[in-house]
């Protein structure tokens, strides 16, 4: 069966947004049940046919993905949407025809199954819905984002050549956290998501600082530190930390993206710098 998706990367936490906000990027995974060009089938230890496996899926998979391991842009978790829906499909015996409708009946199942492999929401929600997610176990919801950001806003990624791990990085938070820090990063997401649903650029651009994560990683990756503060010299509307790191991504009005990412690119030679736009369609059927 020719079945096959395609799976957005994704960019999580937004800053204040910790394990909650995921935004869907348009750079594309694709997974499929059949041979895409040259490519071989992917091993059982690939996140993609792990998923598959463990959504009920039997037979070979095969993965085209741009996007980069390890660094920060929803890999795993595309990949994982990916394999667990063509499972699910392939137990469902769902053919080419029916597979955009068998995946907006079961975007849930979808959801919850690839953030049980993943270990949390806000990645896999957004790979799987597209736009921008607010994600918990509980539920999830779409952000209603302002026509202004949909259409004038791009996503300045740099994204570096060297990886690191979402475990170890995570290993360097603390168990616990002040209250203050706690209030202080409820206040900017909420605040956030008001200027992302109203279009407010001066509110998105002051709101999108954070006490619980960012720091500590940045510790880390000075470099990612120092692409962070040019990014804003060079005009970004706010810039993040994308999911764990170490790429680092930026609102940017469209008309000065393209001139950014080639001045990042050229700055800091250990990464490179690509524009995209936020995917509004999330998760899709894809004819190979």
């Amino acid at each position: 069966m020719n079945l096959a998706v395609q799976v957005p990367a994704t960019s999580a936490n937004l800053g204040p947004g910790f394990d909650v906000l995921g935004m869907a990027l348009s750079l594309f995974a694709t997974v499929a049940r059949c041979p895409i060009g040259d490519s071989e089938p992917v091993s059982d230890g690939h996140p993609a046919m792990q998923a598959f496996m463990r959504a009920g899926g039997q037979g070979a998979l095969w993965v085209d993905s741009p996007i980069p391991s390890g660094r920060g842009l929803g890999f795993s978790g595309a990949v994982r949407v990916g394999g667990v829906c063509l499972g699910l499909a392939y137990q469902a015996g769902v053919t080419e025809k029916d597979l955009p409708l068998f995946i907006t009946q079961n975007r849930d199942d979808i959801i919850r199954i690839a953030a049980e492999l993943e270990g949390h929401f806000d990645n896999v929600a957004a790979s799987v819905m597209g736009g921008i997610v607010s994600a918990s176990p509980q539920s999830t919801v779409a952000v209603p984002v302002a026509d202004e950001v949909l259409d004038g806003i791009r996503v300045v990624a740099w994204v570096p050549f060297f990886q690191t791990s979402t475990a170890s990085s995570r290993s360097t938070l603390p168990a616990n956290i002040d209250r203050a820090d706690a209030v202080f990063n409820i206040a900017r997401s909420t605040q956030m998501v008001i200027a992302l649903t109203t279009g407010d650029l001066e509110l998105l651009r002051t709101s999108m600082t954070d006490r619980l994560h960012q720091d500590q990683r940045l510790d880390e990756t000075p470099q990612c530190r120092e692409v962070m503060n040019r990014m804003s010299e060079l005009g970004a509307i706010s810039s993040w930390l994308s999911g764990s790191g170490p790429t680092i991504a930026a609102f940017v009005e469209q008309s000065g993206a393209e001139t950014m990412a080639e001045l990042l690119s050229q700055e800091f030679p250990d990464g490179h710098a690509k524009v995209l736009s936020i995917d509004r369609l999330g998760l899709r059927s894809f004819t190979v």
